[in-house]
C-alpha cells in the first residue's frame, strides 16, 4: 500500500475500505464516489461494498476489520457502540472528528457562511439549512452576490462545498475563457480553457463529450464525412493489428 491516495494522489491520512480490504484510496475520495456518484464499488478491484470502514492510515498498522459481519446492522446516523455511522455513505468511523468532517462535506450548506463561522469570535452560527440546491443558490446570490456554474454543478463530481463560486463577471469569464480569478493559475486550471460551445445554437456544455453528444442528436451530420471518418478508423485499426503481427 502506497502512502498516497490512488485517486487524488494526496497524502493518505484516512482510508476507507470494504470487505475486499483494499486500503489505497482516501476517505474523501471514497465518500465523494459513494455520496455524489452513488458508486459503491472499490476503486481497485471494483467489488461492491454495501458498508465501508474509515480509519487512520498507518501503513501496516492500519486498523483492519477482516469480517464485516461483526459490524452492527440496521443502524442509524450517529454513534453506534464504539463507532460512528454515516448514513449517506454507509460508512463506519472509529474517529468522531473525522466522522463530523465527512458529514459536514456531504451537507448542503453555504461555504461562505461556513468560513465566516470558522473565523468568527462572537460564537454566532450563520449556517442555514437548505432543503435543495435551488434554495442554496438563491441564498448565495441574494446574501453574497455569488453564483455557481450550472455546467460545473452538473459535470464536476465534487461536494457542494468544493464547487467554485463566482461573481456574474467571473462566471462569464469562466465559461468563455476559463481564466477567471476564481479558476486560479494556468497550472491550477490544468488546461481548462472554458466550456466548449455549440457554434450553431450558442449553448455552452460542460466538456467535449457533452458537446459531441449534443451535436450528434440535435444537429445534422454529413453522412459522407461520417463514412470517411468510419473508414479512417477502420484503417487505423487494421494498421495497428498488422503492426502487432510483425
Amino acid at each position: 500500500m502506497d502512502d498516497s491516495c490512488a485517486v487524488c494522489a494526496d497524502n493518505l491520512e484516512w482510508v476507507s475500505y470494504g470487505a475486499c480490504g483494499h486500503r489505497d484510496v482516501c476517505s474523501t475520495c471514497v465518500s465523494r464516489l459513494r455520496f455524489i456518484c452513488n458508486d459503491r464499488r472499490c476503486c481497485i478491484c471494483k467489488t461492491e461494498s454495501n458498508v465501508i470502514f474509515v480509519t487512520k492510515a498507518l501503513g501496516d498498522y492500519t486498523r483492519m476489520i477482516n469480517d464485516f459481519s461483526v459490524l452492527p446492522s440496521d443502524v442509524r446516523e450517529g454513534r453506534v457502540g464504539s463507532y460512528w455511522y454515516h448514513e449517506d455513505t454507509q460508512a463506519f468511523f472509529d474517529d468522531v472528528d473525522h466522522y463530523r468532517m465527512i458529514k459536514a462535506m456531504c451537507r448542503l450548506s453555504c461555504s461562505v457562511c461556513d468560513k465566516m463561522d470558522e473565523h468568527s469570535n462572537d460564537g454566532a452560527k450563520r449556517r442555514g439549512k437548505f432543503r435543495n440546491i435551488e434554495q442554496l443558490k438563491g441564498h448565495l446570490f441574494h446574501k453574497h452576490r455569488l453564483v455557481m456554474c450550472s455546467l460545473c454543478l452538473e459535470g464536476r463530481k465534487v461536494f457542494i462545498c468544493e464547487q467554485k463560486l463566482y461573481t456574474r463577471a467571473q462566471l462569464h469569464q469562466h465559461i468563455n475563457t476559463g481564466d477567471s480569478e476564481v479558476d486560479g493559475t494556468e497550472s491550477e486550471r490544468g488546461g481548462f480553457m472554458g466550456h466548449p460551445m455549440c457554434e450553431f445554437c450558442k449553448t455552452p456544455f460542460y466538456g467535449d463529450n457533452e458537446l459531441y453528444s449534443h451535436m450528434s442528436t440535435e444537429h445534422y451530420t454529413c453522412h459522407i464525412c461520417q463514412s470517411i471518418q468510419d473508414n479512417m478508423n477502420i484503417t487505423r485499426i487494421m494498421m495497428t493489428l498488422r503492426q502487432d503481427d510483425l
